[in-house]
């Protein structure tokens, strides 16, 4: 199939397409290769069977019947010598559409990314860039920084306007104030708020309480996104 304009292109995690090679020119899989047989090999969870299954058609590894490609199988047989080499021309031509406008050795993540808009599912498009940039980087085709998924683009700093009073610098009697370094690595924005708590001996309005309040709550939201329990689930087994 290959990754064609405006067509849908494969975002299931790494680790089951790499995992799927590499068991596959390792140990061999039975033919056809369907979902019973990647679960039975562990190389995948019930839960990622369509995805996979569909990534490695667009990955033109296996035919509409489950069957190794002509790609697939040499991708098997040569000899570790020639292995990346073969990879490497098999990524330039299941991904010619990207290729055609990026290099991933020397272009940004953000250019990467721009490069993957056309593509859908639209919301697997940061999925479909990890994917890609960690074959590149099995194949060699990128420096090893570039494996793991990239930093698309850069937040703005969040600027914290909690209206919580800051307690008086002289004769004051608080307890330590809580910092990323003992609340476990929490995130430097949250930490922030927590140091503006004033001190039990010291107390604090009702109105600053009340703004302190929904000024963490949308802290928490900008920093720590919600997502689905499926997609929970599924970047855990990933």
């Amino acid at each position: 199939m290959a990754v064609t304009p405006q067509g849908t292109a494969p975002y299931s995690p790494s680790t089951t397409i790499i995992g799927t090679i590499r068991r596959y020119r390792d140990k061999g899989l039975p033919s056809p290769i369907d979902g019973d047989v990647l679960q039975r090999a562990g190389v995948v969870s019930e839960t990622l069977v369509p995805r996979t299954l569909q990534s490695l058609q667009i990955l033109e590894l296996i035919d509409e019947a489950g069957n190794p490609t002509p790609v697939f199988q040499k991708m098997r047989s040569v000899p570790e010598a020639d292995f990346k080499t073969c990879m490497a021309d098999w990524l330039r031509s299941v991904y010619a559409d990207v290729f055609a406008y990026v290099d991933p050795a020397k272009d940004t993540p953000t250019q990467v990314r721009d490069a993957f808009r056309g593509y859908v599912p639209h919301g697997q498009q940061d999925r479909m860039v990890s994917l890609f940039l960690t074959l590149c980087g099995e194949a060699g085709l990128v420096p090893e920084n570039k494996k793991s998924e990239p930093k698309l683009s850069a937040r703005k700093p969040f600027k914290i306007h909690s209206g919580v009073p800051l307690p008086p610098k002289r004769n004051q009697i608080r307890s330590v104030p809580p910092t990323p370094a003992n609340l476990g690595g929490l995130a430097p924005a949250l930490a922030g708020i927590l140091q503006s708590i004033p001190s039990p001996q010291q107390g604090w309005t009702q109105e600053a309480r009340d703004k302190f309040v929904s000024t963490f709550g949308t802290v928490l939201d900008f920093v720590v996104p919600i997502k689905a329990e499926e997609e929970l689930r599924e970047e855990d087994e990933s």
